[in-house]
């Protein structure tokens, strides 16, 4: 009988989780479990015939104990664990101790309960999204799914687990996907299905829907498993074709606009030879006839002559301010551009506004006291100045005065200012003053003069050559009207060319150099970087496939320089647009037309290189 009790005392130390210590009557160990050891760390070969380690704690107080006795021993190693332990007389006299590891037992059922959480919060996530999730097995069968694919396909769940997952896509898709699988399992990664593709998924009632699809694979402990999140895209695919839709729509419209805009352009044309024709006629008609030359004239024929001839020019002015807005907006106006002496037309412009003013004892003064050079196209500087001078003028009472002044502008630019002592302009009304036929108040007279042109024209004109214009105004006190034009440069505008073809070469110095643009050229990468740290240009072209030293590093290099950090560097080349372009202005592509080359010189440094 004893016999049999110690093959099942050694079966029960063997598959006990709990560690089992036997003592003889001398209470010296004789039994010591598989657990024991990993609990306490001692083997059994190092404790047999030996009393209890006294590191190990145990005390003295189980042996009088008549149940469980809860004591925190410490293992080999140091480390403390809280047991639970048991004690039993032998019939030799000797003790059976059984331990319960309180430690790892408390861990056990922490860690659980944190998986069970987690497991009970996936859940809820996986209730919770707006997607279809479903994941699939090695088979292709459905073995988890969410409430949104019982909703987006019409099926219950318990229909759908279990099932092959081709149950989902239309009947003529079934047959090729099997061969999708399995190419999926031979590389299985997060990716898009089908992309670039048109998705379609089929509910229970046989209605086809547009889908994206997301894979990925998930290890499980029955092997892998592929999780599939579907969206249903009706509604994207509806946006968007209503998107293009609209596009197709706009591009329609604005072909007709151009359309409209040739033909008014056109029209305008016609219209300003038919009526100009009879205006010069007039005009010159009505002044021979005011000269008196065929016989005298009374006092109310003069009168009459008069009428006409102020009349007949105001409405060639009113033709000719429209002509030039209208050329302004079809981007027909061509500036020649040149190094002027601002000083000396405001001399003239002053002068010819002189005799309007002093019919209303208005004073003009010009305060430009030196010289000061801009780059301008010399008529349309006239017309800023007579439109900005005649309108000041008009709405300045007797005794006032009006005067142009001229100070540094921002980097490369003068500001000019038409000021005067008038009646001002609310501040309501500020932004509104340069929108065409617009009149915010009547001149000193108490009447609307003008076309409501002036201030329109006066603004693109400014804008034409890269300047910006500005009101200040306070009704009562007058009004001060501020645009910038280019500073003037004796030394012309440079731009480098770094391109390996001489054909490429000589063709941006034939756009160039014509309109007064100093060309200087590199054949290779190095040779530009060199010559641009040197020559400081006020813009680089640079191309990027070429030999040697590529055109992406010679513009990280121009980029790290001090010298043309700041400089604009467009890139003209064959290929597509890239990412890698990343500081560069803008991008050129072959072949580059003339036009595109200079309204982006124009878009990047007006000041430099006014609209020609």
């Amino acid at each position: 009988m004893a016999e049999i009790s110690g093959v099942m005392l050694d079966t029960l130390a063997k598959i006990s989780p709990a560690p089992i210590i036997g003592l003889n009557a001398e209470e010296l160990i004789d039994f010591w479990s598989t657990a024991a050891f990993e609990v306490f760390g001692w083997k059994e070969a190092d404790v047999a015939g030996k009393r209890l380690p006294d590191s190990l704690g145990l005390g003295y107080g189980w042996r009088e104990a008549s149940g469980a006795v809860r004591i925190s021993a410490h293992g080999k190693y140091g480390h403390t664990i809280e047991i639970e332990l048991r004690s039993s007389r032998r019939a030799d006299g000797g003790w059976l101790l059984m331990a319960v590891d309180v430690t790892r037992a408390a861990r056990s059922a922490r860690d659980a309960g944190v998986r069970l959480k987690a497991e009970s919060r996936f859940r809820e996530l996986l209730e919770a999204a707006p997607d279809a999730i479903i994941e699939v097995d090695r088979d292709g069968r459905i073995v988890l799914l969410n409430a949104a694919t019982e909703q987006m396909f019409g099926y219950q769940r318990e229909e759908l687990l279990g099932q092959p997952v081709e149950g989902l896509i239309p009947q003529e898709a079934r047959g090729r996907h099997g061969a999708h699988r399995a190419a999926y399992w031979s590389n299985p990664v997060t990716r898009p299905m089908g992309f670039g593709m048109i998705l379609l998924a089929q509910r229970r009632d046989g209605t086809e829907f547009p889908v994206e699809i997301s894979l990925s694979p998930v290890k499980t402990d029955d092997g892998f498993r592929v999780t599939a999140i579907i969206r249903d895209v009706t509604a994207k695919q509806k946006a968007e074709e209503a998107i293009r839709e609209a596009n197709q729509l706009l591009e329609e419209q604005n072909r007709q606009l151009d359309r409209a805009n040739q033909l008014k352009s056109e029209f305008l044309a016609s219209m300003s030879h038919e009526l100009r024709t009879p205006l010069h006629t007039i005009i010159g008609f009505t002044e021979l006839l005011a000269e008196e030359l065929e016989g005298p004239l009374n006092d109310k024929q003069k009168r009459f002559l008069s009428h006409v001839h102020q009349d007949s020019r105001h409405l060639l002015e009113l033709i000719n301010d429209i002509l030039d807005l209208s050329k302004v907006e079809a981007g027909q106006m061509q500036l020649h551009p040149e190094a002027l002496d601002a000083r000396t037309l405001i001399n003239e412009a002053v002068n010819s506004i002189r005799q309007m003013a002093d019919g209303r004892k208005v004073n003009v003064e010009n305060r430009v006291r030196h010289e000061t050079v801009i780059k301008a196209d010399r008529v349309r500087f006239r017309e800023i100045l007579n439109n900005l001078l005649s309108n000041a003028v008009k709405f300045t009472p007797e005794g006032g005065t009006v005067w142009v002044e001229s100070r540094a502008g921002g980097p490369g630019t003068t500001a000019f200012t038409v000021g005067d002592t008038g009646i001002g302009i609310a501040p309501e009304d500020h932004a509104a003053v340069f929108d065409k036929f617009r009149q915010v108040s009547s001149t000193t007279r108490g009447v609307r003069e003008g076309t409501g042109l002036g201030l329109a024209i006066v603004k693109s004109y400014v804008e034409l050559h890269g300047g910006t214009i500005s009101l200040e105004s306070t009704p009562g006190e007058g009004s001060r009207f501020t645009f910038t034009l280019p500073a003037g440069d004796e030394s012309p505008p440079v731009v480098l060319v770094i391109e390996d073809e001489a054909g490429g070469r000589e063709l941006l110095a034939s756009y160039l150099e014509p309109l007064g643009i100093r060309t200087e050229t590199a054949a290779t990468a190095d040779e530009g970087i060199r010559m641009a740290r040197d020559l400081k240009p006020d813009a680089i072209t640079l191309d990027v496939l070429m030999p040697g030293k590529s055109g992406w590093r010679a513009l990280r290099e121009l980029r790290s320089m001090p010298e043309t950090a700041e400089t604009p560097i467009f890139v003209v080349s064959v290929l597509d647009e890239s990412p890698a372009m990343t500081g560069a202005t803008e991008y050129l592509q072959k072949p580059l037309r003339k036009e595109a080359l200079l309204q982006a010189l124009h878009r990047h440094v007006p000041a430099r290189f006014p609209m020609g």
